[in-house]
């Protein structure tokens, strides 16, 4: 019983090694694939942060319907009197989205012209 907790405890400590590689790789930063030329991962980081972006206009979106559902002193003038809190949220959605557009556009310069 003791050899097979052993074996598992190894494994477990394997899987959560190859788990960090991997996430250092995936997420390997812009500044190093541009200084390696490597324009696939740079394509694959702009669809990713992309994705991250339009789930960040997502969550403002829902914070700002949050505020809607729950008016009261709590939504104007908790950073400023002339700051509406649901506005702001929008506000922010709508530049994540315009910043996940542009990086889907910075994404396809990075395409294979080749389809590859």
């Amino acid at each position: 019983m003791r050899k097979h907790g052993n074996l598992l405890r190894g494994l477990g400590a394997i899987l959560v090694m190859v788990g960090i590689v991997a996430c250092a790789v995936i997420a390997s930063s812009p500044k190093d694939l541009v200084a390696k030329n490597d324009h696939a991962g740079l394509q694959a980081w702009y669809v990713n942060e992309a994705g991250h972006l339009r789930q960040r206009a997502a969550d403002m979106l829902v914070m700002a319907e949050e505020y809607k559902k729950n008016p009261g002193p709590d939504t104007r003038g908790v950073m400023s009197p002339k700051i509406d809190m649901v506005q702001h949220c929008q506000t922010l959605a709508a530049m994540y989205t315009r910043a996940a557009d542009q990086a889907e556009i910075m994404a396809g310069t990075h395409q294979d012209p080749k389809g590859r």
